[in-house]
C-alpha cells in the first residue's frame, strides 16, 4: 500500500462517528500490545499517517515474528485503562523497501536512549541486524472494550511474605520539617 493510501484510510477514520476513539488513541501513544500466539506483548512504535512502525531485534524491544494479521489493543495515555482493540496487517520492512526511509524518519527522532545515539549508526543497526515493521490497522474492525473486562493478568501467587497486619510506627514519629 501506498503512504497516500494509509493517509486516506487514517483520515476517514479519524472522522467516522461509528468508530470508537480508537484512531485518536493510535495517533498520539506510542506503547500497543500485540497479541500473538496467545501471549499479548507491549511494542514502543511511531505512528505517521496511520502507519505504526515498530523496531525490534538485538539490542531493540524482543518481540517475535509477526504473523501477517495480529490484534492489537490501546490503552489510554491517562488512566492505562483499553481505549480498544482492533486488528492489523504486518509487512517486514527491510533496508531498500518502500516505505523504509519513511519508517526511519519515524523511528530515529522518537528512539530514545538508543545506543548508537541518534546518528546514522542506528539507521545502520537497524538495516542490519534489527527488524523493522509497518503494521496498519484496519480502524474498521476496532471495538471498545468494557470497563469491567478482565484484564487477563494472572492471580498473583501466594506468598508468606507479606504484611497481614498493620505496618509499624515510626520509632520516635517522623521528623518535623524546618520551616
Amino acid at each position: 500500500m501506498s503512504a497516500a493510501s494509509d493517509s486516506a484510510r487514517y483520515a476517514a477514520a479519524m472522522t467516522d462517528p461509528a468508530v470508537p476513539a480508537v484512531p485518536a488513541t493510535f495517533a498520539r501513544s506510542e506503547i500497543c500490545w500485540l497479541h500473538i500466539d496467545g501471549r499479548d506483548w507491549p511494542a514502543w512504535y511511531a505512528a505517521v499517517g496511520g502507519v505504526a512502525y515498530i523496531v525490534g531485534g538485538p539490542g531493540e524491544q524482543p518481540l517475535p515474528e509477526l504473523p501477517p494479521e495480529l490484534p492489537i489493543t490501546l490503552r489510554a495515555r491517562v488512566g492505562r485503562e483499553h481505549a480498544g482493540r482492533f486488528t492489523a496487517s504486518a509487512t517486514r520492512l527491510r533496508d531498500g523497501d518502500e516505505g523504509w526511509d519513511e519508517a526511519m524518519g519515524a523511528l530515529q527522532p522518537a528512539r530514545l536512549n538508543s545506543p548508537h545515539g541518534r546518528s546514522a549508526a542506528t539507521i545502520e543497526h537497524w538495516g542490519r541486524v534489527g527488524v523493522v515493521w509497518a503494521v496498519r490497522p484496519d480502524f474498521g474492525s476496532a471495538s471498545p472494550v468494557e470497563r469491567d473486562t478482565p484484564s487477563g493478568a494472572r492471580e498473583p501467587i501466594p506468598t508468606p511474605a507479606t504484611t497481614p497486619v498493620r505496618l509499624p510506627r515510626h520509632f520516635g514519629g517522623r521528623r518535623r520539617r524546618d520551616s
